[in-house]
């Protein structure tokens, strides 16, 4: 597999912006405390069902950024698209730490829930691909 593509190249620096971006605004401006910046507009957002709005977009947000990056890479049998998925891990964690705590701990329970999810997924997949090699295979006597 050739490591000079075009596809991993672009992914590569598409990455490294991400991150560059993300650790340079964080040195300079701070981490964004959200609670403090939005005062007024973003306290019903972050309140409204006890912060469960925000985490679970927060989380569908990153399961569909990395997950679309994981899985692209996966379809095309290549992993020219990974380091672009470090690159919005690295985003989604540098915008996080400014959140509020409860919702830091909420975006935490539900990522534990959605990896204990996909385990679960790759089991039974695992599960029913012996079944079926074993059903292929026929009885021998």
């Amino acid at each position: 597999m050739p490591l000079r593509t075009p596809r991993l190249i672009g992914s590569v620096l598409l990455a490294v912006i991400l991150c560059g971006g993300s650790l340079t605004y964080a040195l300079v401006s701070g981490i964004p405390q959200w609670d403090a910046v939005f005062q007024g507009a973003l306290d019903p957002v972050i309140s409204a069902y006890g912060g469960w709005a925000l985490t679970g977009g927060y989380v569908v947000l990153g399961v569909v950024l990395v997950g679309g990056c994981l899985a692209l890479s996966w379809f095309r049998a290549t992993f020219d698209y990974l380091p672009l998925g470090f690159g919005f891990v690295s985003v989604l964690v540098v915008s996080s730490l400014g959140l509020p705590a409860h919702i830091d701990a909420q975006i935490d329970a539900v990522l534990s829930f959605v990896m204990v999810g996909l385990c679960a997924v790759l089991l039974v997949g695992i599960f029913f691909a012996a079944i079926k090699d074993r059903l292929s295979r026929g009885f021998r006597v």
